[in-house]
């Protein structure tokens, strides 16, 4: 009987963490933030780093801009995702479901998506101003792409760090810096023109396609 308590009175616990959660994601209608990208081995090894700027309006909208040290954009209007790589003259074009599974950019854009397929509990934290959750893949088995992810945000809101282990202990921790909640944001950062001359590879339906081409 003990143990059956333990597990019941565990459950509540993380339907409440999962629910304080999606209650901050859903105060974001819309965001903005500069970001800076650190990857690290396992062994604590620096193996890249990137700033850029990302733009988020939810649901199912996403601009994440890569800068530095080589430009790359991310897209994504809800049913298409195009990822640019201007060095490379060279465009991806995915459809947002099959893209966005198992990554952050499912519950970033869509809280909706948030119990169904993660775990969430509340992590203890040093800074009393700062919340953090971790989430894990209810399926490890349907999305090899992270162990664990750790969101963070502010005693003001906004979300302030997102840090992601796969299964190999590799990580990648973003810092979001000068965070707007709710900012009005133009429809056009979320559409994408393919440039002239640039190679367009995925195997998308007639209509998403003859949007997509240049």
């Amino acid at each position: 009987m003990g143990a059956l308590v333990l597990l019941v009175a565990a459950d509540v616990v993380a339907d409440g963490d999962s629910e304080t959660l999606a209650a901050l994601l859903d105060s974001m209608s819309s965001y903005r933030a500069d970001f800076e990208q650190v990857v690290t081995s396992q062994f604590g090894e620096v193996l890249q780093t990137a700033t850029g700027t990302m733009h988020l309006e939810r649901p199912g909208r996403l601009r994440w801009q890569v800068d530095e040290p080589y430009p790359q954009l991310v897209v994504a209007n809800g049913e298409t995702v195009w990822v640019y790589d201007p060095d490379l003259e060279q465009v991806t074009v995915q459809l947002f479901e099959e893209t966005v599974r198992g990554t952050p950019m499912m519950f970033l854009t869509d809280s909706a998506m948030l119990e169904e397929n993660f775990e969430v509990r509340t992590k203890s934290t040093t800074e009393d101003s700062e919340k953090r959750f971790a989430l894990s893949p209810r399926d490890p088995e349907s999305t090899a792409l992270f162990r664990e992810i750790t969101l963070t945000f502010s005693a003001a809101g906004p979300l302030t760090g997102l840090d992601i282990v796969d299964d190999l202990d590799q990580r990648t921790a973003m810092v979001f810096r000068h965070g707007e909640i709710n900012p009005v944001l133009e429809s056009g950062l979320f559409e994408f023109e393919v440039p002239a001359g640039v190679d367009v590879i995925g195997n998308l339906p007639d209509d998403v396609a003859a949007e997509s081409a240049p």
